[in-house]
């Protein structure tokens, strides 16, 4: 029996690992918005990452890169490219970088590099550029309301659970003496 209880607590585990997920799916989809935004600006090679957690600032840290701009002028690029973060990102940040790359493959070897265009704080972008378009700021930085989080994480740990149920059911050992193989006996 210890062993349905494993599985059942792995299978819980589980959905509550999807849970945690589906809010970072949601910053997954605000990055890949703002880095197709980016792309109609102009921006070449562009990658929108978002890290938070241990180490990082206060809110998380996005990192802009890109390879060239619409404009070709480093500082008219990444003030640019603020602009358009702070206008779309879906995500409370604490801190924005601005990175250039470059670089390129000449058969077996490839050399790269980058450099921080523009680094600046949520607050310092706020002064410069005022507030950021309606919703965008939203609590828990994903875009979503608190509300919405919730119910896709109990329907995940609600689908977890079902699951479980149907895994234990099923798994369980048959209550057939060892030593019986086939159907029961049927009296003459």
């Amino acid at each position: 029996m210890s062993s349905a209880r494993a599985r059942v607590g792995a299978v819980l585990l589980a959905a509550v690992l999807l849970a945690f997920a589906v809010a970072g799916c949601a910053a997954l989809g605000a990055a890949v918005r703002t880095a197709a935004k980016l792309q109609g600006a102009g921006y070449r090679n562009v990658g929108v990452d978002i890290s938070s957690g241990a180490g990082q600032a206060a809110g998380g840290v996005v990192r802009v890169s890109y390879s060239s701009g619409p404009a070709g002028a480093n500082g008219r690029d990444a003030e640019h490219a603020e602009r358009i973060v702070w206008d779309t990102l879906r995500y409370r940040f604490g801190v924005l970088v601005v990175v250039k790359v470059a670089g390129g493959c000449a058969g077996p070897v490839c050399v790269s590099g980058s450099r921080v265009l523009a680094r600046a704080t949520y607050a310092q972008l706020a002064a410069r550029f005022g507030p950021r378009p309606r919703g965008l700021s939203a609590a828990g930085g994903t875009g979503f309301p608190v509300w919405v989080i919730a119910l896709v994480a109990g329907v995940a740990v609600a689908i977890g659970a079902a699951v479980a149920v149907i895994l234990v059911l099923a798994l369980r050992p048959s209550r057939r003496s060892p030593g019986r193989r086939g159907p029961p006996p049927y009296p003459q």
